[in-house]
């Protein structure tokens, strides 16, 4: 235990503290940096698919919008299908033929009560998973492996005795309400590699981080009451399980107390004298008789400048 003591005393918190910053936030950085790399095909995914929303919703479906939906569909890997529909679901744009073929029209029904799954009328074997906008990058479907993607699916419709024969999509759609047209994204859940390994990864790293945090605060007040001549051990160990409630009620009670400018303890205002060392910390004013501290060079009553004299000499 006195090791542990004299190791306390002698760390430099300040130093710690910076080295503690700059090294989290590297690591931190570095993790967020590899997310970004193994995203970046759906993060540019989700970027051009703004646009195309910008673009519907100005313009409608022109040229230009043509242009944004072809190069969507050829610069992600996973979209299988970019199909705009009129009014009356006829189709009169579409890009690659991976599931639409030949066909003119795209009749999209609901497909059980509230199960969020769509089906195409004319090809009852393909299920379509609409997915929210906000939702593109961090859906779970791209988190884990195939095999736990498509468990995930099954089990979200494990009452369908047919679902074996049904091949699931997910799918994006814009609407026009004045026009009743539509711009529907079909794509297939290819996991993100290694996503899930680096966020486990990043869940640690920010565990540690937390950790080390919480402990070292802990140590700064065991430090720091044991300079004020404090109990030690029961702010450290206030800290330790109240964190930052606990620093809070520390700082106020070094706030209504006043340190002993020559041993460092720290002491009730209203003592005249330091209980640790017998310095006197307190003197009254020549003029109003006011409690004045050591510091003081001027009375906080009456104004006046204090004197101080030692053996006859002003000090």
């Amino acid at each position: 235990m006195n090791r542990l003591e004299e190791l306390i005393r002698k760390l430099n918190f300040k130093k710690a503290t910076l080295a503690y910053i700059v090294i989290s936030g590297i690591l931190l950085l570095l993790c967020l940096l590899s997310i970004a790399y193994v995203s970046r095909d759906k993060i540019s995914m989700a970027i051009d698919y703004q646009r195309v929303s910008d673009t519907f919703v100005k313009e409608g479906v022109t040229d230009r919008l043509r242009t944004q939906l072809q190069k969507l569909a050829s610069d992600s890997k996973d979209i299988n299908n970019v199909v705009v529909l009129d009014k009356n679901n006829t189709i009169v744009f579409k890009t690659n033929n991976n599931l639409i073929s030949d066909k003119t029209r795209l009749q999209l029904i609901p497909y059980g009560v509230g199960s969020g799954y769509l089906q195409d009328s004319s090809n009852p074997d393909q299920l379509y998973k609409v997915v929210k906008e906000e939702n593109m990058i961090l859906n779970k479907d791209y988190i884990p492996n195939d095999q736990q993607a498509w468990q995930a699916i099954e089990d979200e419709l494990t009452y369908e005795t047919d679902f074996n024969s049904k091949k699931v999509y997910l799918l994006n759609y814009l609407m026009d309400r004045s026009t009743q047209s539509k711009v529907l994204m079909i794509r297939t859940a290819n996991p993100i590699p290694y996503a899930e390994r680096l966020l486990e990864i990043t869940g640690a790293l920010l565990g540690l981080i937390m950790a080390i945090y919480w402990i070292g605060l802990a140590l700064w007040v065991y430090k720091n009451a044991g300079r004020r001549k404090l109990n030690a051990s029961l702010w450290g160990l206030l800290i330790l399980i109240t964190n930052l409630v606990g620093f809070i009620v520390y700082l106020i009670y070094k706030q209504n107390n006043r340190t002993c400018y020559k041993c460092g303890a720290l002491q009730s205002r209203f003592n005249a004298f330091c209980s640790h060392c017998g310095t006197e910390i307190k003197e009254s004013c020549d003029h109003c008789k006011a409690m004045i501290s050591k510091e003081d060079n001027y009375c906080s009553r009456c104004g006046s400048k204090v004197d101080r004299f030692l053996g006859g000499n002003e000090k």
